[in-house]
């Protein structure tokens, strides 16, 4: 089983979280996005209980995460799509932007069926909690806007979208001249 686990972090500690992130037991992979989340980290394990003890027990406890989120994927069999070779889940992966998609109700299957139809998008799953679905497109938002106003956003049953935006980011080092030291 899979989820998806969003992290809220306390400002000045996205380094240190990420960096406590990849030393995880848990955490499969993670990266740093900007949107209504600050993290989004894929993690796995046997059955949801297993996953909640270990947001619970480890991600939780690391220092500078406000607060988290978790969303497990629905497999795909529980919607009534068999034999469905189409999306992969999302991977978590730098320079994407990952689409959340509230649909109306009863369409989330035909959704997820459809997604691979759109040229653009590497992954799709279907999720429990407040978004239904979320997709991976493993391009910047200069072109993934693009994709999501015109092809995802219009296709029969969305309802709305909120997007996260994959970023690079690195602390920033501290540019000083010889004289800053002295003030």
């Amino acid at each position: 089983m899979e989820a998806f686990v969003y992290l809220r972090v306390h400002p000045g500690s996205i380094v240190s979280v990420r960096n406590q992130l990849t030393s995880s037991a848990v955490a499969r992979r993670s990266i740093v996005v900007i949107g209504d989340w600050d993290v989004l980290c894929l993690i796995d394990g046997p059955d949801l209980a297993s996953i909640g003890t270990g947001v619970l027990s480890e991600i939780q406890m690391i220092e500078g995460i406000a607060r988290t989120y978790t969303a497990p994927v629905v497999p795909p069999d529980r919607l009534g799509v068999v034999g469905f070779g189409g999306l992969p889940t999302p991977q978590i992966i730098r320079g994407a932007c990952y689409v959340h998609i509230a649909a109306e109700p009863g369409a989330a299957a035909g959704l997820y069926e459809r997604l691979s139809e759109i040229g653009g998008v590497s992954g799709a799953a279907v999720l429990g909690g407040r978004w239904d679905l979320i997709v991976c497109v493993p391009e910047p938002w200069e072109v993934a806007s693009g994709i999501v106003l015109d092809k995802i956003q219009a296709l029969p049953g969305v309802r709305t979208t909120s997007t996260l935006v994959s970023v690079d980011y690195e602390e920033p080092e501290e540019d000083r001249d010889q004289f800053s030291a002295w003030s």
